[in-house]
């Protein structure tokens, strides 16, 4: 694919997601979406923006209030922090995000580095201990709470350096999750675990997704390296059950 080609996929899968018109993603301002297969199940608020288009889902009962912020929000604050958590009703502490999300194919694939890494079972005792070292928050970041997720790890000395998953995205293991060990990083294992899980994946995917918080610089730096086109970012709010 050209960049042109890519940026047109990525725009398909933004509307696959937010359950709209591929055409809404060119029109300016905010924009209430009814929400795909995925985020209908969501018990929360999902803000995505999209060059200068921010679409909002939420349920059904929060419908007239995020119409009426997105009414009357200036166009610089649509996406926001704020602006979400005046949707949802809850303190903007409670908000996630807002996180990069960045597209790759064959043809921009650029593996920097050798890669590495072997399949895990979800099971293996292994990833207990890399989630006590790393703890819950960038675990949950990284996307391991999915139980659909296909895991790899890198060990060393009885311990995982680095651990990567794939989660599923447009029907296929194919959305890139990482997690280093704290005494491990600085070493280049997440990105050797990136190259081995991408090649593995993207002849039946076509398409890799990554995603990381705007505020990590060094995941999104693995993800540039490694070809990935930034396209899009998404702020998320769950409320309570």
């Amino acid at each position: 694919m050209t960049i042109g080609e890519l940026e047109a996929a990525a725009a398909e899968v933004w509307a696959e997601t937010l359950g709209c018109d591929l055409r809404l993603l060119g029109e300016p301002g905010g924009h209430l979406v009814p929400g795909g297969a995925r985020l209908q199940d969501l018990n929360g608020v999902y803000m995505a923006a999209v060059g200068a288009c921010v679409l909002v889902y939420c349920p059904g009962r929060l419908r007239a209030r995020a119409a009426a912020v997105l009414a009357s929000t200036s166009p610089p604050l649509l996406f926001s922090a704020g602006t979400c958590a005046r949707i949802a009703a809850v303190d903007r502490t409670q908000v996630f995000g807002p996180s990069w999300h960045g597209f790759t194919d064959a043809a921009h694939f650029t593996p920097a580095v050798t890669g590495a890494g072997r399949l895990l079972d979800r099971r293996d005792h292994l990833l207990a201990g890399l989630r006590e070292a790393c703890g819950q928050a960038d675990w949950a970041e990284g996307g391991f709470d999915d139980p659909d997720g296909v895991i790899y790890g890198i060990e060393e000395d009885g311990c995982l350096a680095a651990a990567g998953n794939l989660t599923p995205f447009r029907g296929y293991p194919a959305d890139i999750g990482l997690l280093t060990h704290p005494a491990a990083r600085g070493r280049g294992f997440a990105k050797q675990i990136a190259v081995q899980m991408i090649a593995d994946a993207l002849r039946a995917a076509g398409i890799i997704r990554y995603r990381a918080l705007v505020t990590n610089a060094p995941s999104l730096a693995i993800a540039r390296s490694l070809g990935f086109a930034g396209y899009g970012k998404n702020l998320i709010a769950r409320l309570p059950a």
